[in-house]
């Protein structure tokens, strides 16, 4: 019952008060009928609060997210899931990497000291040189498998060639690539770098 009702059937008469309680059943009766009474609204403002949520916590939802999502599938399995291949290609890529970052570090500290990174007492300073590229490579990482993704085709195709040249299984073949592409590859990549950074520089590699 409405409040302004109520008020004034507790004021009349007792014949005036059945009448307004007859009056208050007829409205409550009457679909067209708006009562002046608070209306249950939550549902109303719990969309509009979801509605208007800050920018923010919107994010901060979407990054919780990602978190759980990158928990239960960690950065290796991923990998994994793509095929041995994909797990080839980003380790050699991985490498590259790190051999062209080794040899920029090592033209810097060659250039700032005058002295090879072997020489006694320069190697911290090369190594705190080249933390500065370590963080950077593993901010790069997504780029890096991006990469990787791109030149899995020549891992496959390099591992069926060598299968048919040497006439034998699937592991063998990667074992074998392997061994030429991230092993040897890496070692004559970094030793190129460090040549070239050194020859930049004007320094040599080995201290006389």
């Amino acid at each position: 019952m409405d409040a302004t009702l109520w008020a004034m059937a507790m004021d009349g008469t007792e014949e005036e008060q059945q009448s307004m309680m007859s009056m208050e059943c007829d409205t409550e009766n009457d679909p067209t009928h708006h009562s002046l009474a608070p209306q249950s609204v939550s549902p109303s403002i719990s969309a509009v609060k979801k509605k208007n949520a800050p920018i923010f916590s919107r994010l901060k939802f979407w990054g919780n997210s990602n978190t759980q999502e990158s928990n239960s599938s960690t950065f290796k399995q991923k990998l994994a899931k793509a095929g041995m291949s994909a797990l080839l290609s980003y380790g050699f890529v991985s490498n590259m990497s790190y051999a062209v970052t080794v040899s920029l570090a090592w033209y810097i500290s060659s250039k700032r000291t005058g002295l090879s990174p072997l020489q006694k007492g320069q190697w911290p300073g090369f190594l705190a040189v080249y933390a500065g590229f370590y963080v950077f490579n593993n901010i790069i990482r997504p780029a890096r498998l991006a990469l990787a993704i791109g030149v899995t085709k020549y891992f496959d195709s390099a591992v069926i060639n060598l299968q048919q040249k040497l006439n034998c299984s699937k592991a063998v073949a990667i074992g074998v690539l392997v061994v030429l592409a991230n092993l040897i590859g890496t070692t004559l990549a970094m030793s190129l770098g460090i040549y070239l950074a050194s020859t930049v520089a004007g320094v040599p590699v080995f201290p006389r």
